[in-house]
C-alpha cells in the first residue's frame, strides 16, 4: 500500500512578466564560444568523491512504495532533504492531458502530497525553488519549496504554445533546457508543428535547439556541463555540444537503449538512462560503453540521486518507487 498523504492548501499561480512571449531563434546561436573557457565549480559531494567505482548489475534494488497511478520525474532537494516525484492520472479526463501531483518523500519512507494539482511531469531543482515540466498549460513552471506557490516561467515560442513539456535539466549557469514531445496534448493543437528541444535563456528568451526529434523525452548534462545528453523515442541517445554561453552546438550519436526515458548523471560522468517497457536501468560511461544493467521494474520512467550523501538513486517505475545504493554520487536531476 501507499503510505498515507497529508491534504494541502491550494496553490496561487503567477505568470512572470516578460516571459510569456520569448524571443526565439530559427536555429542554434551563431555565437560563437570556446567550450574551454566554460567556468564550471563542481559540487562538494562530488569533488570529495571516489569515482574509480562502478555500479554492477548485481545491485539490489528496493522498493520504497507502491500504489500510485504513474509516477515520473524524480529530484532531490538539499535544502528540504527530501525527494519529490509527480504523479499522473491516465484514468481520468486527458483533454489537457493527465491530471498530476508532486509528492514529496523523506527518506527511508515518509510520504506526503507537496502539490495536489501541479499538472507536471518532469521535475528539476536550483537555488530557489523546484521547477517543472507542467503539460496543463504547455508551460514551464517554478514552485516554491515554502509556501508552494506557482509561478509560470514560459509557456511559448513565437506565441505559440508548447505541447507538452516533459522532462529538463537546468545549468550551473540558469538556463534550461527541455523536452516538448506531444504524449500530455491531449485535445490541443501542436502548434509548433515540431516535437522539439529547447533552451530557456536565463534572460527568460528561448530558442529551438532540435526540431527534427521523432518525440524527445529525457535529457540531462554532463558533470562540466559540455555536453547535453537527449533520448528520443527511436531508442537514440544523442550528444550535443554545450558552449560556454549556454548555446548548443554539432550533435552526434552517443548511444543505443530501447524505449529510454528519463535520465541521471553520477560524479563521474556516467549516465543512468532508462528503459521504458523493458524497466531495464541502462548504465553507460562518457565514451559510450555500457557498464551495466540493471533490471528494475516496466514502466520505468526515471531516476534521481539524492540522500544526505548523494548516493541513493531513486526510480519510478509504474505505480511504484524504488531505490538503489551507488558507490558514486550523483546529481539531483
Amino acid at each position: 500500500m501507499r503510505a498515507s498523504h497529508t491534504a494541502l492548501t491550494a496553490i496561487t499561480i503567477t505568470t512572470l512578466v516578460g516571459c510569456s512571449q520569448p524571443q526565439s531563434a530559427s536555429s542554434t546561436s551563431s555565437k560563437s564560444a570556446d567550450v574551454s573557457a566554460q567556468v564550471f565549480k563542481q559540487p562538494a559531494y562530488c569533488s570529495a568523491s571516489d569515482t574509480s567505482q562502478t555500479i554492477g548489475a548485481e545491485t539490489k534494488v528496493s522498493k520504497i512504495a507502491d500504489g500510485f497511478v504513474f509516477v515520473e520525474g524524480a529530484v532531490w532537494s538539499d535544502k528540504s532533504h527530501s525527494f519529490y516525484f509527480s504523479e499522473m492520472n491516465f484514468d481520468g479526463p486527458q483533454q489537457n492531458g493527465p491530471e498530476a501531483k508532486i509528492h514529496q518523500l523523506v527518506l527511508p519512507d515518509q510520504m506526503s502530497v507537496f502539490i495536489e494539482h501541479s499538472g507536471s511531469n518532469g521535475l528539476a531543482i536550483d537555488n530557489h525553488s523546484l521547477l517543472a515540466a507542467t503539460h496543463d498549460n504547455q508551460s514551464l513552471s517554478r514552485y516554491d519549496l515554502n509556501d508552494k506557490t506557482r509561478t509560470i516561467i514560459l509557456t511559448d515560442i513565437n506565441g505559440k504554445h508548447f505541447n507538452s513539456p516533459n522532462d529538463l535539466t537546468v545549468s550551473s549557469q540558469g538556463d534550461i533546457y527541455f523536452t516538448d514531445p506531444n504524449w500530455q496534448l491531449g485535445e490541443r493543437e501542436n502548434q509548433t508543428g515540431v516535437t522539439g528541444v529547447y533552451w530557456r535563456k536565463p534572460d527568460g528568451s528561448v530558442e529551438l535547439i532540435d526540431g527534427t526529434r521523432e518525440n524527445p523525452n529525457g535529457i540531462s548534462l554532463s558533470p562540466d556541463e559540455k555536453t547535453l545528453y537527449v533520448g528520443d523515442k527511436n531508442g537514440e541517445i544523442l550528444q550535443y555540444q554545450r558552449h560556454a554561453d549556454g548555446s548548443i552546438g554539432d550533435k552526434s550519436a552517443f548511444t543505443f537503449v530501447q524505449e529510454p526515458d528519463g535520465m541521471a548523471v553520477d560524479c563521474a560522468g556516467n549516465l543512468y538512462i532508462t528503459s521504458h517497457t523493458p524497466g531495464i536501468l541502462h548504465v553507460v560511461n562518457p565514451q559510450g560503453h555500457e557498464l551495466a544493467q540493471i533490471n528494475v521494474a516496466t514502466k520505468l520512467t526515471n531516476a534521481a540521486f539524492g540522500g544526505e550523501d548523494h548516493k541513493t538513486l531513486l526510480l519510478t517505475a509504474g505505480g511504484a518507487i524504488y531505490r538503489l545504493q551507488s558507490p558514486i554520487p550523483g546529481y539531483p536531476y
